[in-house]
């Protein structure tokens, strides 16, 4: 595996973008920056990153003012994936090692969780 957050070469947050575009192809930069709360200029700067590097082409929404809709190239789709696979990967050995006894109060606590977020939804 290369350098970078799950051996993709890129950087944690760099996989954040890439992968809220590939769930939101068409995305335009000010939903992005809304999506994952982060600054316009650095969005700007990592997006023209990933045009550099061809896995992001952007196009030019029919009369506005500028606003450019964001999609994956099949590059970016299969680096998309690859962080998506390793993630997995990565999970599936953490889960393995565990003891039947920890599994359990795993599952215990994440129940706890999503029984507290869901709290949210019903107010």
């Amino acid at each position: 595996m290369g350098k970078g957050y799950l051996g993709t070469g890129f950087s944690w947050s760099e996989s954040r973008v890439l992968f809220e575009i590939y769930s939101n192809q068409g995305i335009n930069a000010a939903e992005l920056c809304g999506h994952l709360n982060i600054d316009k200029s650095y969005v700007s700067r990592l997006l023209a990153k990933f045009e550099e590097k061809g896995v992001i082409t952007r196009k030019l929404v029919p009369g506005s003012k500028g606003v450019k809709k964001i999609y994956l190239t099949d590059l970016g789709k299969e680096e998309a994936r690859r962080i998506d696979r390793n993630g997995d990967k990565q999970i599936s050995a953490k889960l393995s090692n565990l003891e039947e006894e920890d599994c359990g109060r795993l599952c215990e606590a994440m129940a706890l969780i999503e029984e507290i977020l869901s709290k949210n939804d019903k107010e």
